[in-house]
């Protein structure tokens, strides 16, 4: 895993795809695009080792993902699934703590606001707050 330094970029990126999420229900193309970029510079340059872990961490998520995009009917949004992607790269076997952590927080957050609503198991909510918490969590944990 990366120093704490290294990592704020991620996570600043990370808080402007949640807020973008939440302002627009949209997370800018570039954003992923930029963690992607920043990933594999320090793989390459810091870490060649862990490059083709993270390629393989990074697929295997792109596909769990996608899948789960499909079948759901984009109920997962697509700018959900590049960013998580992009992570995957970044934090290598630690996307499955980040995942799981994420998935927790979107949960409790969508039962209490669908108790709030009374819209119950039909709550839509954002995704991508809970990733940038997860992203948070996730690099506390591993240190």
């Amino acid at each position: 895993m990366h120093s704490i330094t290294l990592s704020l970029p991620v996570v600043v990126l990370t808080a402007y795809a949640a807020w973008t999420d939440y302002k627009r229900k949209e997370i800018d193309n570039w954003v992923p695009a930029a963690i992607l970029t920043y990933g594999i510079i320090l793989n390459a340059f810091l870490n060649p080792a862990r490059f083709i872990e993270s390629i393989v961490y990074m697929l295997a998520a792109f596909v769990i993902l996608f899948t789960i995009y499909i079948i759901t009917n984009g109920q997962l949004g697509g700018g959900d699934v590049k960013l998580l992607t992009a992570l995957a790269f970044f934090f290598g076997s630690s996307i499955m703590i980040l995942l799981l952590i994420a998935g927790m927080t979107a949960t409790i957050y969508g039962v209490f606001k669908g108790i709030k609503d009374r819209t119950y198991f039909r709550t839509e909510t954002i995704f991508a707050p809970s990733i940038f918490v997860a992203a948070v969590l996730t690099l506390i944990l591993t240190f």
